[in-house]
């Protein structure tokens, strides 16, 4: 499909901590405070699986690239994230509405509350060699 290999990954901060080191950096780089917040990853149930529907419009035909998006959001007890807010994008936009969308689909503990969690999602295209 469009001649490329798709690896898409789905990292949660902290369950890498060598990937910091590929985290952008300079005027791109992810404030530390986002990196350092909770992650709730102890919460989840059921990750959210990425299908093909999910990939933008946008990104196809993009060649190679990387791209991160960190969301925030909160756990309210009913097994769901809520109030997601993109706080972090690179490229900008082309993958917000994917990540909260692959957010929504999480399901969590329901008996957990938390105010401050963030789920960091990375997505690549490498060319097939």
């Amino acid at each position: 499909a469009m001649g490329m290999l798709m690896k898409i990954a789905c990292i949660l901060v902290g369950i890498l901590p060598s990937f910091a080191s590929a985290l952008p950096a300079g005027r791109n780089a992810i404030p530390p405070e986002l990196l350092a917040g909770r992650t709730c990853q102890e919460h989840i149930l059921k990750d959210a699986q990425m299908t093909a529907k999910d990939w933008p419009s946008a990104a196809k035909g993009r060649g190679e690239f990387n791209a991160v998006v960190i969301v925030s959001y909160k756990l309210d007890g009913s097994g769901k994230a809520i109030d997601p807010k993109v706080v972090y994008s690179t490229p900008k936009k082309i993958f917000d509405r994917t990540t909260v969308n692959l957010l929504g689909r999480i399901q969590f503990a329901s008996s957990a509350v938390e105010e401050a969690c963030y789920y960091l999602h990375t997505y690549s295209v490498r060319r097939r060699r």
